[in-house]
């Protein structure tokens, strides 16, 4: 993969947001939801970046930004239809846990 770095870097994001939200006292079923929404998430950035330009990776702040902006602007309507779908999904999760 050309852009494996920032890839690398979104997926670890990502890693972290699950391990974060499953050390909550969570249901089974909010689990696997978040689970497979971030899973969703994580293959729309591969896609995207496959399609995108070289991103550069430095810092984690200005390279993480760089990253989500390649994603959005490299993914079609459908599938930003469903990234952004699958954001709110994951917003909802953790407010109903308060995290």
């Amino acid at each position: 993969m050309k852009n494996q770095g920032a890839f690398d870097m979104i997926e670890g994001r990502f890693s972290a947001h699950v391990k974060r939200f499953n050390s909550a006292d969570v249901s089974l079923d909010d689990s696997d939801a978040h689970y497979w929404a971030v899973k969703d998430r994580l293959e729309l950035a591969r896609v995207a970046l496959e399609r995108s330009p070289e991103v550069r990776v430095t810092t984690l702040p200005r390279s993480l930004g760089d990253a989500y902006r390649a994603v959005r602007t490299n993914l079609t309507a459908d599938e930003l239809r469903r990234w952004n779908e699958c954001d709110e999904a994951l917003e909802v999760l953790w407010e109903k846990y308060g995290l």
